[in-house]
């Protein structure tokens, strides 16, 4: 009886995952950005928020993924997730949230329940679920996430689990099939938009945000021998470490409005809500200089006004516009997108046969105890006179001999329980 009340009491099972998501695939990918909290860049509130989140609606473990064009909520959650549920959650994690996007949460958000949450991990982790299959940053990400989650304690043993899964499945993905052969991100799509137009080497490019996304943009445009660069960030330090890499100058993003100096290209990627590249600013940016400009803009929401793009000479690259070269890319790797949906199928199977073992472990982890105070109530109560009667040197080979049975017999159970586990999913996957 305490052991099965312990399985009952500390174990949840694979029914009780909860999953809700918005990506480009739910909504436009310039309102996501409505639903991430401006406070998603500052660790401390953020973990704040997450653990109030986690304590008010009945959660009992919670991994938290922002990225451009995602947001992820991962838990575990005895109660399924309806429409009061996705209002109170997004109230709470964005205090100042329009209430028409409460009132149309539910039209925009993805949600999935049971083995059916660990498969979308799965397919998260491998990029199959990204804007450009086949890139890796969603992993590296969803590592982030994980690791900020675990050392907030919004985790347990539960997602532990599935992140032990996920990410060798990802792996084992990539190094099996090759959806990540020749695979471009978000980032190569708009500088190969922007290549087409010939630019010179010499051409003078404004960056604004110093991310990690610029960091990339960074990389690429070195690659291809440009080399006047000046970047703007809100943090004046961090423009410094891309505006050093760069061989460029750093300042502050409040210094945009007073800029004057002449550009041919734009670059701006940063986590504000609102656009900061407004009619009056680029006006500003520009003065007399009528030529046209590229703007690429890979913030989600955008940085950029729309009244920019309808008023000025601009050659506008943004990540919306860059659904067809997705499309086109996503096609490419229909094959190999089927196979690996085949590996996360037989990993889903090994994962469920994982996480039931699990909760044997658990669930048996007060036999160790049980088994002690049985032996410790055999020597010192029940065969106490007759151990008594016997001389040292029996006594210490009984205590021994006791010590071994122990030992042994804890493994038993647990291991027979896996066996039982092992050989009962093997008999439905055949069947």
């Amino acid at each position: 009886m305490c052991c099965t009340f312990a399985l009952q009491k500390t174990s949840y099972t694979l029914n009780n995952f909860r999953l809700i998501t918005i990506t480009h695939k739910t909504a436009n990918i310039n309102h996501i950005g409505r639903y991430i909290p401006s406070f998603n860049d500052d660790p401390g509130k953020l973990a704040e928020v997450l653990r109030s989140i986690k304590q008010q609606l009945g959660i009992e473990e919670l991994l938290y993924l922002a990225t451009c064009n995602r947001l992820t909520f991962l838990f575990v959650r005895e109660t399924p997730v309806d429409n009061a549920f996705l209002v109170k959650l997004f109230g709470m994690l964005h205090e100042d949230i329009p209430q028409h996007c409460l009132h149309g949460i539910a039209d925009v958000t993805a949600i999935y329940n049971g083995e059916d949450c660990i498969q979308h991990i799965f397919e998260v982790a491998s990029s199959l679920d990204s804007l450009v299959v086949g890139e890796r940053e969603i992993l590296r990400q969803l590592r982030t996430a994980y690791e900020f989650c675990d050392q907030n304690q919004l985790t347990g043993d539960n997602i532990r689990l599935v992140m032990k899964s996920a990410i060798p499945t990802a792996k084992e993905i990539y190094t099996r099939t090759k959806i990540g052969e020749n695979s471009v991100s978000v980032v190569s799509l708009a500088m190969q938009q922007m290549m087409q137009n010939d630019i010179s080497p010499d051409a003078r490019f404004l960056i604004i945000g110093a991310g990690q996304t610029n960091h990339l943009v960074a990389k690429f445009l070195l690659k291809h021998g440009f080399k006047n660069f000046t970047v703007f960030n809100r943090s004046l330090e961090n423009a410094q470490v891309l505006a050093d890499k760069l061989k460029g100058t750093a300042h502050a993003l409040a210094d945009l409005q007073t800029y004057t100096q002449p550009f041919e290209v734009l670059i701006t990627c940063t986590g504000a809500t609102e656009p900061i590249i407004t009619q009056q600013l680029y006006s500003q940016l520009i003065g007399n200089d009528t030529s046209q400009k590229i703007v690429i803009d890979l913030s989600v929401p955008t940085n950029v006004s729309p009244a920019v793009v309808r008023n000025f000479a601009i050659q506008y690259i943004e990540v919306e516009r860059l659904r067809s070269l997705a499309a086109e890319n996503l096609a490419l790797r229909k094959q190999e997108v089927d196979s690996a949906l085949l590996i996360i199928d037989d990993r889903l199977t090994e994962f469920k046969l994982l996480h039931r073992q699990r909760r044997v472990e658990r669930g048996m982890s007060e036999i160790p105890t049980r088994m002690r105070e049985v032996k410790e109530r055999a020597l010192t109560s029940v065969f106490q006179k007759e151990i008594a009667l016997l001389d040292e040197n029996a006594q210490q080979t009984l205590e021994k001999v006791i010590a071994y049975l122990e030992k042994k017999y804890i493994g038993i159970p647990i291991s027979v329980a896996k066996n039982v586990l092992e050989a009962e999913l093997i008999y439905q996957a055949i069947h």
